[in-house]
């Protein structure tokens, strides 16, 4: 598949105006991201925005309930001195409310025995709970590292004859991928290495769920990593939304025939979400949009229009975790089904 650079270039560039200046300069942004804020939000709620991600998120407990019950593991940490609050739609997991000076918890020994995962945030708990909704089959996570995804479906598929294929090609990233699969003790997860644009030529295996967890800038994740306010140029961005369209067109030959694909990134920019998916579909003809198969809250939609692009109707379907509405990470997921 030929994607043109040029195009996404000409169809992502912004100038910024002199609103947006003054708020990139006041807190540290690049002009054109928040001239994206306010193009997508107007300035009153870009602001809101932009102060949501000054703030801190609550970092969650995923338990292992292939070694430990949810309930005995609160026990156990609350014992030590963390404070832990259920999340109401994914019952096996904590947000982590309060917590010792000592010790981190990373560093306890229920997790070195690996009776839990530690998520920065609970936004990547959202598209296995999607994606797994009523089934139990093999997986394909084509972007599996470092794990906490991969790992969540390999405890939801535990007791069957069903695996997970975890894939990535970072090496460094893999090797924590690894090695929380050998801590948390899942035997039905398979990793490889591999670029996922080049996976179907790799394995004679087709899937009836994929999650393309793509890699992208990041956006959504400000509030833990400040530098990523500055790290990412238009130029810069255009080369991963070139990317992030050539694994998504990939990754669907890899799908069988009405099997549903998770797409997903930690941002909020529409140029790595809606745009690309759009994209794809316009040069495939084997795919549609599906609406969530269950509310886990009350998500914002996709967008179909975004300055003077058009999107297609269909993807309104596409969730969106705003931190300033839902107190999360910004988080974009869409759900595709492959036609039979």
């Amino acid at each position: 598949m030929i994607v043109d650079l040029g195009e996404i270039y000409r169809d992502i560039y912004v100038e910024a105006s002199r609103t947006a200046l003054e708020l990139s300069k006041k807190y540290g942004y690049l002009p054109y991201m928040v001239q994206r804020y306010i193009d997508m939000l107007g300035e009153e709620e870009a602001l809101k925005l932009l102060e949501s991600l000054e703030k801190p998120v609550k970092p969650v407990v995923r338990a292992n309930n292939v070694l430990i019950e949810p309930i005995k593991l609160r026990r156990r940490l609350e014992n030590i001195g963390f404070k832990l609050e259920e999340i109401p739609w994914s019952p096996i997991s904590f947000w982590i409310v309060g917590a010792p000076s000592t010790p981190s918890i990373g560093a306890t020994h229920e997790y070195l025995k690996g009776y839990y995962y530690l998520h920065r945030d609970a936004t990547s708990l959202i598209p296995v709970e999607l994606l797994m909704h009523e089934y139990n089959g093999n997986v394909l996570d084509a972007c599996a590292a470092p794990g906490g995804k991969a790992t969540y479906i390999g405890q939801i598929l535990w007791g069957s004859n069903s695996f997970v294929l975890a894939n990535d090609l970072v090496l460094y990233r893999l090797r924590a991928l690894v090695g929380h699969v050998t801590r948390m003790k899942l035997n039905n997860i398979v990793v490889t290495w591999c670029d996922a644009r080049k996976l179907r030529d790799k394995i004679n295996m087709r899937f009836q769920r994929i999650l393309l967890d793509s890699p992208c800038s990041g956006e959504g994740r400000i509030s833990v990593d400040p530098g990523r306010k500055t790290r990412t140029s238009i130029l810069d961005l255009a080369i991963m939304v070139k990317r992030e369209i050539e694994l998504l067109y990939s990754v669907v030959d890899l799908a069988e025939k009405d099997g549903l694909i998770a797409y997903v990134t930690c941002s909020i920019a529409p140029e790595e979400n809606e745009y690309v998916v759009n994209k794809v579909l316009d040069r495939r003809g084997d795919l549609e949009v599906v609406e969530s198969p269950v509310r886990l809250f009350k998500y914002s939609r996709g967008l179909t229009q975004y300055r003077t692009l058009r999107f297609r109707r269909e993807l309104e379907n596409c969730i969106r975790i705003w931190p300033h509405i839902h107190g999360l990470f910004g988080y974009t997921i869409c759900l595709l089904r492959k036609r039979s």
